[in-house]
């Protein structure tokens, strides 16, 4: 044993300018009212797990289906990540969803003086089990609905269900009445059957009882557990007032989700006209059962990898692995919907091949809302990438200076990201600006030639420091930066004209 070498030298080690805030993600969220996906909680799927976690003929399956289907064009690239959000439509009772179990009816029936401490609502009781009388797994299920009920007088116990699943080998318990109750396992103890009977397996789902809701409260709760997803669509139809509440709650987000609401040919109308004004909306026509037209741009959307040149893609002609593709076949359909501004999947010809698409990728809202898809998508990167970079700055540096060298900092973490975003086609170079949009950035800069960096450059940017007067009358320094950018517009139609000579 000697003396510690750090009475003499003592060095501390550490990373320095790591990046603490994580980037958002922009996949799609689907509200469900399947109760496998519990009250408070957003599950996440890959390719195969919708059919997993739903089973094969469900229809959240089938838009996970058609979501995952999508390929973007070069660089390609595909959706990673789907997320499925809970929406109780109408009080649900409490749950378990067992895991694919593996135990033979023998195992089962040497049972017999199992125990398993369930709790249901606000009592716990440990169940003793007895199988060995059971002919079957449904008679196992039998067995254990009668220690169920037996175990409390309150309905959601005296009037539980248990069943046993042959197609997916798993035991399901149903709480006998609706409403907010918890449901869970306590600790295994001696001779416990949890594991046996697939209730205590990592796919295990325990499901609470919950109240019903409104679809805003679903969306609320959904970012209360993550705001990482882009663009977001109800799975069960809504009432227009609901898509009214729902809308006017994300326009005032300001660009963070687009909110993809779908119609019908009977309806449309309608709702273009009670949504017209809420910017990040988009309407949807799905006029095929089983057809998700509006996992096409959510997908589209989640397919985006800002890390890559030139990644940014015009919403209008993507293609989905829709059958019928007889959504809108005409010009005159096709006009009443442009002029509602209903997106829908569309289908013209050429040289007898039917070339069906996505059209036309425009958003609700003012002029002052970003209107295209593409374009709100591409905001909605660049806005949370600088958050996450500013935010980061804040907590691994010591301090940002309320003078120039403060200044500074906070430019060259916006040029870095506008670099990025040159490279994957957020920001235009060399765009055309009108007289207007000139005069318009003048004006906001106070310069009147910063209009030229952004026609020469794409952006211009600044950074003022100034003192405010914060909580209880303390001096705040607070850093104003301004961006202005020029967007890529994509072009929609082409005309030419031929000039015979």
């Amino acid at each position: 044993m000697t003396i510690s070498i750090d009475r003499y030298v003592g060095i501390t080690s550490g990373v320095i300018g790591a990046q603490s805030v994580p980037d958002r993600e922009f996949p799609g969220l689907r509200f469900t009212t399947d109760p496998r996906v519990p009250f408070g909680t957003v599950a996440s799927v890959d390719k195969d797990g919708a059919g997993e976690l739903f089973g094969n003929s469900a229809p959240e399956t089938a838009f996970a289906n058609q979501y995952y289907a999508y390929i973007s064009p070069a660089p390609a690239s595909q959706a990673r990540i789907l997320r499925f959000a809970p929406w109780v439509d109408v009080a649900r009772a409490a749950r378990i969803y067992g895991a694919r179990t593996t135990v033979t009816l023998a195992e089962l029936q040497a049972i017999v003086a199992g125990t398993l401490p369930l709790t249901l609502g606000e009592t716990t009781v440990n169940l003793l089990l007895d199988f060995s009388a059971a002919l079957s797994f449904a008679d196992v299920a039998a067995a254990l609905q009668v220690a169920v009920r037996a175990g409390d007088a309150d309905p959601i116990w005296s009037l539980a269900t248990v069943t046993y699943d042959a197609p997916s080998a798993a035991f399901l318990l149903t709480a006998g009445a609706a409403g907010v109750a918890p449901v869970e396992l306590g600790a295994a103890g001696v001779n416990d059957i949890g594991a046996v009977i697939g209730w205590r397996a990592p796919l295990t789902i325990f499901s609470p009882g919950a109240a019903a809701e409104e679809p805003i409260d679903a969306l609320r709760n959904a970012e209360n557990v993550t705001d990482s997803f882009g663009s977001f669509a109800y799975g069960a139809t809504i009432t227009l007032a609901q898509a009214i509440a729902v809308a006017t709650y994300n326009a005032a987000l300001n660009v963070k989700y687009q909110f993809y609401h779908t119609v019908s040919f009977a309806n449309y109308d309608a709702a273009s006209a009670a949504l017209l004004q809420f910017a990040s909306t988009g309407l949807i026509l799905n006029g095929i059962v089983g057809e998700y037209k509006e996992s096409l741009p959510m997908a589209v959307f989640a397919a985006i990898d800002y890390n890559r040149t030139n990644a940014t893609v015009n919403f209008m002609y993507r293609q989905g692995p829709f059958v019928n593709n007889n959504d809108v076949t005409d010009d005159t359909t096709a006009d009443l919907l442009d002029n509602a501004r209903v997106n829908y999947y569309g289908t013209t010809s050429k040289a007898g091949q039917k070339l069906a698409f996505f059209q036309r990728g425009f958003l609700m809202g003012g002029a002052t809302a970003p209107l295209d898809m593409n374009v709100h998508a591409n905001e909605q990167w660049l806005k949370s990438a600088l958050q996450s970079d500013l935010l980061s700055a804040q907590l691994s540096l010591n301090k940002i200076q309320a003078s120039d060298q403060g200044r500074a900092d906070i430019l060259a973490i916006l040029t870095a990201r506008v670099v990025q975003a040159k490279r994957n086609g957020t920001i235009s170079v060399g765009k055309e600006l009108t007289v207007l949009q000139q005069i318009a950035i003048s004006q906001l800069s106070g310069d009147v030639d910063a209009w030229r960096d952004v026609q020469t450059n794409g952006y211009w940017a600044d950074v003022a420091i100034v003192p405010e007067t914060g909580p209880g009358n303390v001096t705040n320094y607070v850093a104003l930066y301004t961006l202005a950018y020029s967007k890529n517009d994509v072009v929609r139609t082409i005309r030419g004209s031929h000039n015979l000579v």
